[in-house]
């Protein structure tokens, strides 16, 4: 059973349910595929190639590779053509910042070199993913003068998610871009929420469990979750104290800390010198250049 989506958008999806026991013809396209497992298993196969999937699955497949499809249980998958005219809209849209366009860019190399990437879902069955995947086939239902933008910038969400929410296996290289745009990702997460952010906030942002993150920020940083939102409320009180628009007491609770007698601990430890002691050090020193 097959049902495609199309109204003008310039995202063409196909709707498939495949029996136990079938397989695909062999073909290949002229765009890049978005095959993603809603519900079941099925292998993959590929410019030689087996990739097993399960559900919560993508692969993206690159234009003009040979591939099929085979199911030992009855399968319902989603594909989403996508051609480089859509990919070059996504690099050159308004709404995707600095970070997100380079990572598009870095994925359509990496994606031109292998064939193809697997993005395996965890254990927890990611429902984000399918829910963009669903509001963006929506979408394309929808044919007006907004819904282009609309379906690029769910597009954006939907590729920045399998970046780095999912797992998956690359060359070293993007395995590292991806790695600092993800701690982009988190830094700049805490620092939104860095009055009350805590590592379960993480947990349910990124999808990631706690001791991923202490991991991840440790090969990242050489420090914990803990130590590594400890320096950047420091790093934020420093920067508040050479603005000169807040007292310490102010600023003390706009990091996110309550007790004072603590923060001026770490402060000074840090700085080697105390809040006050700073702020002035500060004015004196951009007074005498």
């Amino acid at each position: 059973m097959e049902n495609a989506v199309d109204k003008g958008s310039g995202f063409l999806f196909h709707l498939n349910r495949h029996v136990a026991g079938s397989e695909t013809d062999k073909h290949k396209h002229d765009y890049a595929e978005l095959l993603y497992v809603s519900d079941g298993s099925l292998t993959q196969h590929v410019c030689g190639k087996d990739i097993d999937m399960r559900t919560g699955d993508v692969c993206l497949i690159n234009s003009g590779c040979m591939h099929y499809e085979s199911f030992e249980e009855d399968t319902f998958v989603i594909r989403l053509e996508i051609s480089d005219m859509i990919i070059d809209a996504l690099i050159s849209n308004s709404m995707a910042d600095e970070q997100a366009v380079d990572y598009i860019k870095e994925l359509r190399k990496v994606l031109k070199n292998s064939e193809s990437i697997h993005f395996a879902s965890k254990d927890n069955y990611d429902n984000q993913l399918k829910d963009m995947l669903t509001a963006l086939i929506s979408e394309c239902g929808v044919a007006d003068m907004a819904s282009a933008y609309i379906c690029q910038g769910l597009m954006l969400r939907i590729l920045w998610r399998l970046g780095t929410v999912y797992e998956y296996a690359q060359s070293r290289y993007i395995r590292k871009k991806i790695n600092w745009l993800l701690h982009q990702e988190i830094t700049d997460f805490i620092e939104d929420n860095m009055k009350d952010v805590t590592i379960d906030m993480l947990v349910e942002r990124f999808g990631y469990q706690e001791d991923y993150f202490n991991r991840f920020l440790k090969a990242q940083t050489g420090m914990t979750f803990t130590e590594y939102l400890q320096d950047c409320r420091l790093n934020k009180s420093a920067i508040l104290l050479k603005e000169d628009s807040m007292d310490v007491d102010e600023i003390i609770k706009e990091v996110g800390y309550r007790n004072k007698g603590y923060f001026y601990r770490i402060f000074t430890e840090k700085y080697n010198m105390t809040p006050a002691k700073f702020r002035k050090y500060i004015k004196e020193k951009e007074f005498t250049i």
